[in-house]
């Protein structure tokens, strides 16, 4: 399968791409991982190599709205994890990759600027619009499933319920594992990722699985 990690700015979704195939990746599932680097910055891909962070699977620089013509997603245990461009300023490299993707990752922060970015903004295409767009151009003719991950959330904050609430109300499925505000998370770019599983990563694996999101074992499916 295919995700496609999205945002229309900034948002801690390349950190959480990495974080999350290390989870992927470390899950008892042995999911098969390949990251897809799609943002002109080239950040998730500097991060993999060796000198960095040494990443146990193969990035590719993909930043083209060429992208749903040359990249094949994968079957099985196979999960291609794509890091985008910001959609507010690569929206056709964004449209192209919804329309090979199985599962979309709304990254957001609980703040009024990503909601605004997100449901209203000023200049830009609201990212419900973007979604509904792809249908008459993918396989199902219907927008990919998607779900959004609230991530530098600090405890006990109100602010995470509320916007949980309020993309709730927008028609948004929203994750109920969280991505805590961490140094550990703020500062690994350019570093080896260690334990995902342990971290909140896993606990959004295991989310993933329990939801149906992510192929699973027999045994596994049977638990459910």
């Amino acid at each position: 399968m295919l995700i496609a990690n999205m945002s229309p700015r900034t948002t801690g979704k390349t950190t959480d791409t990495g974080w999350l195939s290390h989870a992927l990746l470390e899950d008892e599932e042995n999911y098969d991982v390949v990251g897809y680097d799609a943002d002109h910055s080239k950040q998730f891909w500097r991060w993999s190599q060796p000198e960095k962070g040494n990443f146990p699977f193969p990035v590719h620089l993909q930043a083209s709205a060429k992208f749903h013509q040359e990249v094949v997603p994968p079957t099985g245990k196979g999960i291609a994890m794509v890091d985008c461009g910001h959609t507010e300023n690569h929206i056709f490299i964004a449209d192209s990759i919804l329309r090979v993707a199985d599962l979309v990752i709304l990254h957001m922060s609980p703040t009024a600027a990503d909601w605004e970015r997100i449901v209203e903004p000023e200049t830009a295409k609201p990212f419900k619009d973007i979604l509904a767009s792809s249908a008459p151009l993918r396989a199902t003719g219907r927008k990919p499933e998607t779900w959004v991950l609230l991530n530098r959330t600090v405890s006990n904050a109100g602010s995470t319920g509320y916007y949980r609430d309020e993309m709730t109300k927008e028609g948004y499925e929203v994750f109920t594992t969280v991505i805590p505000r961490a140094e550990r998370f703020g500062d690994c770019m350019g570093a080896p990722v260690e334990g995902a599983t342990k971290t909140a990563f896993g606990a959004l694996v295991t989310e993933m699985k329990r939801r149906g999101l992510l192929p699973v074992s027999a045994a596994q499916e049977a638990t459910r």
